[in-house]
């Protein structure tokens, strides 16, 4: 159980090490935006563009508060591991951080404005993390929890929750990377 839960925190820091070099940086962070912003097809400069990048402006700030504990602007994979399961497994002091960046991030993903963020645009992030496109559908309806169509804030943060903390398979948490990802 436990080497699961540890390989999913390593394979997320990966994830947000876009550029390899060990350790997370604002410049990975601001990557993993213009990859989303490419995905909706917006530009940095539009209204949308400027609302995401300010959402990856919180998200980092968050991680640095939480993560960067020798405050060098660079986070590293233990620094990383120890927020992660202080964060999620313990219910440390990240999640009320959390919910405003995944807030802002659900609005943005809200390509059509009509309040709710469904499986095409929810599709779009799923994507953007490498997830293949046959799977999106599938990932969508386990993390859309009372099927109403949508994934709302508290769907996605109980996903989290739960990919950091239940080591099982097919759970809504379990969808949120790709499973090449998460593979031990």
């Amino acid at each position: 159980m436990k080497q699961v839960l540890q390989h999913r925190i390593d394979s997320t820091f990966a994830h947000y090490d876009v550029n390899r070099n060990g350790v997370i940086e604002l410049a990975d962070i601001y990557a993993l935006a213009n990859r989303l912003l490419q995905a909706f097809g917006e530009p940095a400069s539009s209204e949308r563009g400027r609302e995401l990048i300010e959402a990856y402006d919180r998200f980092w700030e968050m991680l640095a508060d939480h993560c960067d504990t020798d405050r060098d602007g660079r986070i590293g994979p233990e620094e990383y591991r120890e927020a992660m399961i202080e964060a999620f497994v313990e219910g440390g002091p990240i999640a009320m951080d959390f919910l405003e960046v995944v807030q802002s991030l659900l609005v943005i993903m809200d390509t059509n404005g009509d309040g709710r963020v469904d499986s095409a645009e929810f599709g779009v992030l799923l994507k953007a993390r490498g997830l293949a496109e046959a799977d999106c559908a599938t990932a969508f309806a386990h993390l859309d929890t009372d099927g109403d169509g949508a994934i709302s804030v508290q769907e996605y943060v109980a996903a989290v929750r739960d990919y950091y903390t239940n080591p099982a398979e097919d759970t809504p948490g379990s969808w949120l990377y790709p499973k090449a990802l998460q593979r031990i």
